[in-house]
């Protein structure tokens, strides 16, 4: 591996041209046997060789700082010994078993745990394997709570990949959900709210957010379904996918208001914003706020083993006779893995090194609004950082292909972030734990890349 080392933190190198000559072999040979999703490189020129910590080599010797963390799945970094031996101690004495069927008692542990750390009105959970899957369930129980139908979603958002959910996240690109998105009944949406780049205005913002609140009572509520149909309110409390965007207090307390006064539940999916992503464990705690339902995913069990759950009120789940888990639902090892991510970040002061991660890539990050016409924003909640790209501050049109470039002249200079194609928002998801040092030596990389794309920016299609 090649990486330099300065106050025992290693730093990345990048020796070859991207993609090296053995991950080209790699994918010559991925691309004749995999199918047509699999078979693109535009995006991650590389095949990994190994991962430690929040390290990546690929098969070519260089090295880059993990900025994805299998899409937040890995929240401590790669392969955390403390979580990875308990796991395995778990499932040398309980091996694997259908845990809604057959019981043990790690179940119990995390669920009493989860109670004990979760908002006030939270007292039970459900079993989960999958973020998608208990999105399902959580849509399930609110329609039987309540007995209505509809749900409320927010247009940008991402709540996994089945059947209905294709319906109900738009993400952000139409394209992501063509020729997969099923038009079912039982959904309306709402813009969600965004205090840069607000409809029926033109040009940046800061815009006051609770205008979407006004479109949900005098538009939605009254030309398009009765709120007394509405079973919940299924939202991000920091939108991920459609670009890091973060509600404002007094959008919450106003959306709350609707909650209250119609009957809605609200359902806060914390798949990815959770167990610490934003500075708190769930981060509904920025806001306060007291969901009827949360929902937990990715980095729920430390990126060991795939584990989800729905945390609820009595109103949501005590009587509920709702099925919701599955064959693969919180099996012993799971859950210990889940118990030992929740103790670690907890007992390592872990949300305190997220916490300062969001203050050092805005005094980084947040300077290149007004050093380049082509930034248009950056927002950071906790270990989430999006960088916005435009072609210019007057319109604000979406500038994808710099958003490319820039990942670009980033992955060269040792990060690797999160792009896709179509998108101009630019992604950083650490592991929680980053060093510090070299958090600020990325987002320092990412502000060198940008500066470079400014100079000769490519052109928009």
């Amino acid at each position: 591996m090649s990486t330099e080392v300065r106050n025992e933190v290693e730093f990345p190198s990048v020796g070859t041209p991207l993609p090296g000559p053995a991950s080209a072999r790699l994918m010559s040979r991925n691309d004749d046997v995999m199918y047509g999703p699999y078979r693109g490189h535009d995006t991650v020129p590389l095949y990994i060789e190994r991962k430690t910590d929040w390290l990546i080599e690929d098969v070519d010797g260089n090295t880059f700082v993990d900025h994805v963390s299998a899409w937040g799945s890995n929240p401590l970094g790669a392969q955390p010994a403390e979580t990875v031996e308990r796991t395995i101690e778990a499932m040398r004495k309980w091996g694997f078993e259908i845990t809604d069927y057959v019981r043990s008692e790690p179940p119990i542990r995390l669920a009493e745990r989860l109670v004990e750390l979760a908002p006030p009105g939270i007292t039970r959970v459900a079993t989960g394997i999958t973020g998608t899957e208990v999105v399902e369930g959580a849509v399930k129980l609110a329609r039987e709570a309540t007995g209505r139908p509809m749900i409320l979603g927010f247009l940008g958002q991402y709540h996994g990949e089945t059947t209905y959910l294709t319906a109900a996240g738009s993400t952000d690109l139409s394209e992501v959900t063509s020729n997969s998105a099923q038009y079912v009944s039982g959904l309306v949406f709402a813009p969600y709210p965004n205090s840069f780049r607000a409809p029926f205005h033109k040009g940046p913002g800061p815009y006051d957010d609770t205008l979407y609140v006004d479109y949900l009572e005098e538009v939605l509520l009254r030309h398009q379904v009765d709120p007394e149909q509405i079973a919940g309110v299924l939202i991000e409390p920091v939108l991920g996918e459609g670009g890091i965007v973060i509600p404002s207090a007094r959008f919450w307390e106003r959306l709350v208001g609707l909650c209250e006064r119609y009957g809605w539940a609200l359902i806060a999916d914390e798949v990815q914003t959770g167990i610490g992503r934003c500075g708190t464990m769930f981060a509904v705690e920025r806001w306060n706020l007291d969901p009827d339902l949360i929902l937990l995913g990715k980095g729920f069990a430390g990126g060991v083993m795939p584990i989800g759950g729905t945390l609820g009120s009595e109103r949501m789940m005590r009587d509920s006779t709702m099925h919701v888990g599955g064959t693969f639902a919180w099996p012993p090892a799971a859950c210990q893995a889940a118990l030992t991510n929740i103790e670690a970040i907890l007992r390592d002061d872990v949300l305190a090194n997220v916490r300062e991660m969001e203050r050092v890539a805005l005094e980084v990050l947040g300077p290149l609004v007004d050093r380049h016409e082509q930034v248009g924003d950056v927002r950071a909640a906790g270990g989430l950082i999006g960088v916005e790209f435009v072609t210019d501050m007057e319109t604000i049109r979406p500038a994808p292909a710099f958003q490319l470039a820039v990942h670009h002249a980033a992955l060269r200079r040792g990060v690797l972030g999160i792009t896709q194609p179509g998108k101009w928002v630019y992604r950083l998801q650490p592991a929680l734990n980053l060093p510090m040092e070299l958090f600020r030596w990325s987002c320092e990389r990412v502000a060198d890349a940008i500066d470079e794309v400014s100079a000769a920016p490519p052109a928009e299609n």
